[in-house]
């Protein structure tokens, strides 16, 4: 058994993306190893009542404080201080107990710096991500300033090993772990024989249930129920779902499309509604609890999923685990997260968003077109991945294989 410490600035029980990440992780790894959490000092309310009890002897928190005010300015200054404060913390720790690995799992972004490399410990980094870029064509239709981020991150991308707070860690790592295979293919091809790749999404049945009593929000069902949910941003190409309804409604005039979320796309996304007339087709309810978001996609057909960029969606893990056929853009973390069985895969063309665009809602009319038992299928397939790919046991047995 191998003494580990995992530093995580995010991590909570209960939580996706980021926060569910170095939680689950830590979890994972304290069924076979001895486990430090390094993790910020607010967090400690949520982790105390939460630990296991079995898991109690091997798993243990250390906390470091972390800029309320920076938090209030962006997360990012508060995750770059940080840093700094949890690399003297963990240099403390490591005065006091030999550790084996030391762990760098959350956030999970190698433009990021992290200076855990530094403490002469066989260094682990990941699961990583920095390829997950949105196509190059939609770039320019971006507003200005995300715009210039999107062209700051495609720059970083093509030249990430001339930039030391990168190359560093990457080159002192013993080992790196990809949260996609478009982010081990960034890497320089002596670097990808160090580099596995697992998306960091690890879940389990309990992730995925809602109590009896859960409200039931959606509006009136269609002969056909299409779903999306997530933010309501830019990079999540929700306006595409729009055209998609519409193309649909020639083909099945009783569809209806409910999304779930909120965002600063939003506004726009109900201009374009109301132009085309859809109102009585298209339902946006705003941002809901899980429970009521998992029993809204429990009662609707299919799952709608336009984004851009992602690594391993929750939402895609959802739509699987209530066996939906899928309509994604075959890009990053939907490549790797879904396959032809479980999901129709809209092929990108990165020098134009119309052909893209189009190819996506021709994946939604060849669904729509399906019977009751193709859809039914495909709805088995992807449940069948999610159990195969996501659940713990498979996350377990990946870490276990880290420390042989």
């Amino acid at each position: 058994m191998k003494k580990i410490l995992m530093v995580a600035f995010s991590c909570q029980p209960e939580k996706g993306s980021e926060p569910g990440i170095g939680w689950n992780w830590a979890l994972h790894a304290a069924k076979t190893q001895e486990v430090w959490v390094l993790t910020r000092s607010k967090m400690k309310k949520y982790i105390e009542p939460a630990v296991p009890e079995e898991l109690k002897p091997r798993l243990h928190f250390c906390y470091a404080p972390s800029s309320k005010m920076l938090r209030e300015m962006t997360i990012y200054l508060e995750y770059l201080l940080w840093q700094h404060t949890a690399y003297r913390c963990a240099k403390k720790i490591c005065e006091e107990i030999k550790f084996d690995f030391i762990w760098h799992i959350t956030w999970g972004n190698m433009f990021l710096p992290t200076y855990m490399y530094k403490l002469g410990i066989p260094f682990i980094w990941g699961p990583n991500g920095a390829a997950e870029q949105i196509p190059r064509c939609f770039i320019d239709s971006l507003p200005l300033t995300k715009r210039m981020v999107h062209k700051v991150k495609f720059f970083m991308g093509k030249y990430i090993m001339k930039f030391p707070w990168i190359k560093k860690p990457i080159v002192k790592a013993k080992i790196i772990i990809a949260r996609t295979t478009a982010t081990k293919d960034l890497l320089p091809k002596t670097i990808q024989k160090k580099t596995m790749v697992h998306l960091e999404s690890s879940v389990t049945k309990d992730n995925f249930v809602f109590p009896d009593y859960t409200d039931d929000i959606l509006h009136e069902l269609g002969k056909m129920n299409y779903i999306y949910s997530g933010r309501i941003i830019d990079t999540k190409n929700t306006l595409v779902l729009v055209d998609a309804i519409e193309k649909i409604l020639e083909v099945e005039p009783e569809s209806k499309l409910h999304i779930i979320g909120t965002g600063d796309f939003e506004t726009i996304l109900r201009k374009k509604i109301e132009e085309k007339k859809l109102g009585k087709h298209i339902y946006l309810y705003g941002a809901v609890t899980r429970p009521i978001l998992l029993k809204a996609l429990s009662k609707c057909d299919a799952f709608l999923f336009p984004s851009l960029k992602e690594g391993a969606s929750w939402s895609l893990l959802e739509a699987m685990y209530y066996q939906k056929p899928i309509v994604a853009f075959d890009v990053n973390g939907m490549h790797d997260t879904l396959d032809n069985k479980c999901a129709f895969l809209a092929e990108v063309n990165e020098n134009s968003i119309i052909e893209t665009n189009n190819n996506f809602v021709n994946c939604v009319i060849k669904l729509s077109k399906m019977n009751a038992m193709e859809m039914q299928c495909m709805g088995e397939n992807g449940k069948d991945r999610l159990e195969k790919q996501f659940y713990p046991e498979i996350a377990e047995e990946f870490i276990a294989k880290l420390f042989v």
